[in-house]
């Protein structure tokens, strides 16, 4: 197992828990007769950048802690039994971490920006000895890594470690170097983490390329696919006739499928779109004309319209690989909402069908955006 001396001490890592033993605890017997003044703050001083990271650099820190008392609960002397003194950072906690992280990790804005976010940092000790003035103490951190991608932070990695270590009574200088190795573990950890997933994990890559395409298949079962080639037929409404006014009704929709994978380096996202027609839900009373189904028809061709739109948005868009599934739901529901808006409004200005005109003015108008997008 690999052992050093730093600071008089040895000690030895255990998961990521460091375990430290002193030289010197016998050189301070009988200790427990003298007082001792109020303990300095913890100094987390900079000696050396502790490495260069090619992935990122840390932008900031969040104060996450439920506890936000001074971090240290030091035993102040041989004779103060289990009463403890509170200690904070040289400067408070998080100006004292920032001072720290900034210092050893040195700042590239042209890499990631990680965000820190510290949910819990405590040294707790306890009198172990009163004779020799032995005292045992516990370093514990809880800190989340994030990633700021234009103000939405995306989770990364949690990190919970610390370390355990013994010192003698008047020994306080030691707990800052203890404190020290603890936060380095912590960042050499989430350093290996993102130099091995950079360009595997989705939320660490930076582009996506999107892929669309439309759903395209010879009618099958219940469902027609919308094809300008293959219009609609009075025998695609097989649903039985309800109690209505109208003599026809058409089942139009639209709907979308995606998938995505990861090549080289980016996030590949292939979306298929649907404009489709259910015959199980469509119906027509008795014997129709062309005029009635040229109305349905255009039923029909506004769903596809309305598919069109949400392509060409689609493709405008900025999609971000920790998000873009969310981003294109919200637009398939606004395109969603589109199209039931567009059918209502068709309906109520012909009447239906049964005002000519408009159905001439609706007829053109849909004639000229479907051939906008090129499909007629």
């Amino acid at each position: 197992m690999r052992k050093w001396q730093l600071y008089g001490f040895k000690c030895k890592v255990i998961g990521f828990f460091t375990l430290i033993y002193l030289h010197s605890l016998v050189a301070y017997p009988r200790l427990a007769l003298q007082e001792w003044p109020s303990i300095d703050p913890i100094s987390l001083k900079v000696t050396s950048q502790l490495f260069v990271p090619e992935e990122y650099y840390i932008k900031g820190l969040i104060d996450d802690r439920t506890d936000r008392s001074p971090v240290a609960f030091l035993v102040p002397n041989a004779r103060s039994g289990s009463q403890l003194e509170t200690v904070d950072l040289e400067g408070g906690a998080m100006n004292a971490l920032e001072n720290y992280l900034f210092g050893v990790l040195p700042q590239n804005d042209q890499l990631r920006p990680i965000i820190v976010r510290i949910k819990d940092l405590k040294i707790v000790e306890t009198l172990q000895d009163t004779g020799t003035g032995v005292v045992s103490g516990e370093v514990f951190l809880d800190f989340s890594f994030e990633l700021d991608r234009e103000g939405e932070l995306v989770h990364l990695l949690d990190f919970q470690g610390g370390a355990s270590y013994k010192r003698g009574v008047r020994q306080f200088y030691l707990i800052g170097p203890v404190l020290k190795r603890s936060i380095n573990n912590s960042l050499k950890y989430f350093n290996d983490w993102i130099e091995n997933e950079s360009d595997k994990d989705i939320k660490l890559l930076r582009n996506v390329t999107v892929r669309v395409r439309d759903y395209q298949q010879e009618a099958k079962d219940d469902t027609v696919f919308y094809d300008p080639k293959r219009p609609l037929t009075w025998e695609d409404f097989t649903g039985r006739p309800r109690f209505s006014n109208y003599t026809a009704s058409i089942f139009a929709s639209i709907g979308y499928e995606g998938n995505s994978w990861i090549e080289e380096g980016q996030v590949i996202v292939d979306l298929t779109f649907k404009t489709y027609m259910l015959k199980s839900s469509s119906w027509v009373k008795g014997d129709n004309n062309s005029y009635g189904l040229n109305h349905e028809q255009r039923h029909f061709d506004i769903a596809k319209i309305v598919v069109e739109r949400l392509k060409e948005r689609v493709r405008q868009l900025n999609l971000q690989p920790h998000n873009y599934d969310r981003n294109v739901s919200f637009h398939y529901l606004e395109a969603y909402r589109e199209m039931n808006r567009l059918q209502e409004q068709y309906d109520r200005e012909t009447a239906h069908g049964l005002n000519g005109r408009a159905q001439e003015r609706w007829n053109k108008k849909i004639d000229e955006e479907l051939a906008r997008f090129g499909v007629k």
